[in-house]
């Protein structure tokens, strides 16, 4: 009798732990904001992926994207990198939770023309069409 007991009682804390963890491991998960980045597409290839809650700026120029100084500009670049007969430049900014594409040396500024996108707006992407660019918020 005595036995079956201590039995019932080992189950029974055996279960509370478990089902201690189980919640310890789910609150979180429920709990969590969906972080939303900014993914740069160019010519359908991811070139970056950014969160929106960290402000950066970026310069995507051909097929490379590197963060970059709030101040470099394009008139910061040599005329050889600023030549769109050369290279393809877009510089893009990440700030306060919302993405503009600042500066670009495509011929119709467009791009630079659109307004910011945020986590308001996310299903209207920045296009630059000259450059294959696609500037869209994802979860």
């Amino acid at each position: 009798m005595k036995n079956k007991k201590e039995l019932k009682v080992i189950i029974g804390i055996v279960l509370v732990v478990l089902f201690i963890a189980g919640l310890s491991y789910l609150i979180p998960k429920l709990l969590a904001k969906p972080s939303q980045k900014l993914r740069v597409l160019k010519n359908g290839e991811i070139l970056l992926e950014h969160e929106l809650v960290k402000d950066a700026k970026f310069m995507i120029l051909d097929q490379e994207a590197k963060e970059v100084p709030f101040e470099e500009s394009l008139s910061s670049l040599s005329d050889d990198e600023r030549n769109p007969a050369m290279h393809e430049v877009n510089f893009i900014e990440v700030k306060d939770g919302k993405v503009l594409c600042t500066e670009s040396n495509c011929n119709n500024q467009i791009c630079v023309h659109t307004p910011a996108i945020s986590k308001e707006n996310a299903d209207l992407p920045i296009v630059c069409l000259p450059h294959g660019l696609i500037l869209q918020i994802v979860n």
